[in-house]
């Protein structure tokens, strides 16, 4: 048995313990939920600073702080200070940016859950440190478990150079090459349709595509990306669960839409508001078709869309995609949970570049 090596000092615990200023780079939800663990840690009187990127700055304030450039705070601080990024990108030059303030100032990246309170710190990573070993174990490949350990360490201590490190190759398409032709690719938390054109374009020969997304205006949009195939890729205006029925979700316009009715969902958000939905599940939407391909993002409802796929995964062995990163959990209870369903998966943990640590999937391949 290889060794998962996790560093137990957290982030929170280096900041309590060190002097420097703290600046914060980046304004809205994601700012708001750091200050609130630094609030409820007693940190919260170290931030002395908020600085937006070049272009960003104007003239606003946030949290009572006014957004300032990095220089002028740097000017203000030096270069002693430590700054947490406060935002999600995957755009070059914002990485760039990011890089090029690390060599100036103690520069983190924190990794808090996008989806209720639960902070993955040195507590945390103790207490399920048996089951954090469990998943590195069954994972199957170098990639997999150098990926896992870096991600898991990068999410104790915020450090943007394990979460680099955490990043894989591109290799979608080979994994996607145990899907067998004629089946079809469920798409869970389809968006505007941009998965769709990926994974239909990459999946060898399918017979064709349920397509679910939830948020009415990103729904429209899918609609639309959906009228291309022909009747191919069926749309779903609905919000995946274990049962089907009723629910209500909070809406954001976008990437994000969470659901009401699932406990912790929405939880240090700015909700925009509460909008009725329809509660499907995997084994209702495949009901009659045999599902080759199965893409979980589902904004914190993993755990319900696997349970409401236990029919369907047990019958058939679809290729699985699922996110891990909403909460901090999900690097062990969602794997715990499908290998319950099957043992005889194959499993791999693959990660996309961008900050924080978003964009990273474990990936179910049926043994052969």
């Amino acid at each position: 048995m290889s060794y998962l090596d996790i560093k137990q000092e957290d982030l929170w615990s280096y900041l309590d313990r060190s002097s420097s200023p703290v600046a914060l780079y980046g304004t809205g939800d994601g700012a708001d939920k750091i200050i609130k663990v630094l609030e409820d840690r007693g940190l919260g009187g170290r931030v002395q600073a908020v600085f937006a990127s070049d272009g960003f700055v104007r003239d606003r304030s946030f949290r009572g702080f006014k957004v300032e450039s990095f220089d002028d705070v740097r000017a203000r601080l030096g270069d002693g200070m430590t700054v947490l990024v406060c935002f999600g990108s995957s755009r070059p030059e914002v990485l760039a940016n990011i890089e090029r303030i690390s060599g100036i100032c103690k520069t983190f990246i924190p990794d808090v859950p996008v989806c209720g309170e639960t902070v993955f710190d040195a507590a945390f990573a103790s207490e399920n440190k048996d089951r954090l070993q469990h998943i590195y174990d069954l994972l199957e490949d170098d990639i997999s478990r150098r990926c896992y350990e870096n991600y898991i360490n990068y999410k104790l201590t915020g450090r943007p150079d394990l979460l680099q490190n955490s990043e894989t190759p591109d290799d979608e398409k080979a994994l996607l090459g145990n899907v067998l032709s004629g089946t079809y690719f469920l798409d869970l938390g389809a968006y505007n349709g941009d998965t769709v054109k990926r994974y239909m374009e990459l999946l060898p020969d399918p017979e064709g595509a349920v397509a679910v997304e939830p948020e009415r205006h990103s729904y429209r949009k899918l609609e639309t990306a959906c009228e291309g195939y022909g009747g191919k890729v069926i749309p779903v205006h609905a919000l995946i669960s274990d049962h089907t029925g009723d629910g209500v979700m909070t809406s954001s316009h976008g990437r994000g839409s969470r659901s009401g009715s699932i406990t912790g969902a929405g939880e240090g958000i700015n909700k925009v508001k509460t909008v009725p939905v329809a509660l499907e599940t995997i084994d209702s939407l495949m009901e009659g078709k045999v599902p080759g391909f199965i893409k979980f993002d589902v904004e914190g409802a993993e755990l319900e869309a696997v349970r409401g796929g236990i029919r369907t995964i047990e019958k058939h062995g679809p290729v699985l995609m699922v996110s891990c990163y909403h909460r901090s959990e999900d690097v062990f209870v969602l794997p715990e949970e499908i290998l319950k369903i099957r043992s005889d998966y194959r499993m791999y943990i693959r990660r996309s570049r961008c900050i924080p640590g978003w964009d990273i999937a474990f990936w179910f391949v049926p043994k052969t």
